[in-house]
């Protein structure tokens, strides 16, 4: 009996023992119950290393792969390029000198950038359409124009783009994209247009 008197008292205080850890524990270590979200509504939000991950990361953060909110993958976090392409289902409009199909150092940019664009959205096809201004024949309107959509093409090709998502046409003069009779007008005219066709 004087045993069993002895027994219990070390029962109960290895219990409490044992209960005490055990709650400790669990209050210290389980940052994603309910006690873990009531210690943190006071104090920062943490961010991982890599920056926030969700629907609006772009392929910079991912290294080319991630979707931005919208249809298609982004250059950088708001880019022009992606806004127009899914407002207006256009790339970047490239510019040509009077009589020229070869493409300007002012357009390398431009171009550039709307081939490592369709690169991300591998599943988008577009149209290239060739423009001239008014001046010249109506026939020889047509043969520059399709010769400045096909180096356009060319240029997104040699870049690894595969023909199969790149259409061209040539227009001529018929479609101005702005009227008038002047310089500036023909220097807007002059252009190779790229517009969405497909997106997968």
């Amino acid at each position: 009996m004087k045993r069993l008197f002895a027994i219990i008292p070390m029962l109960v205080l290895s219990g409490v023992l044992i209960y005490g850890c055990g709650g400790k524990k669990a209050v210290n270590d389980d940052i994603s119950g309910s006690a873990g979200e009531e210690a943190g509504k006071d104090s920062a939000v943490v961010i991982p290393e890599g920056g926030p991950v969700g629907e609006a990361v772009t392929s910079e953060d991912l290294g080319g792969s991630a979707k931005t909110g919208g249809k298609y993958v982004s250059l950088t976090p708001g880019d022009t390029l992606t806004v127009q392409a899914e407002k207006e289902g256009r790339l970047y409009t490239i510019y040509f000198d009077y009589d020229m199909y070869s493409i300007r150092d002012a357009d390398k940019d431009n171009l550039s950038n709307n081939a490592k664009w369709l690169s991300l959205n591998s599943g988008v096809a577009v149209r290239i359409e060739g423009h001239a201004d008014e001046r010249g024949e109506t026939e020889y309107n047509l043969a520059l124009s399709d010769k400045r959509a096909r180096s356009v093409k060319k240029f997104l090709e040699d870049t690894g783009i595969k023909a199969e998502r790149l259409d061209s046409i040539s227009f001529g003069e018929e479609k101005p994209a702005v009227p008038g009779h002047d310089e500036d007008a023909w220097a807007k005219n002059r252009r190779a247009e790229f517009v969405i066709t497909r997106t997968n």
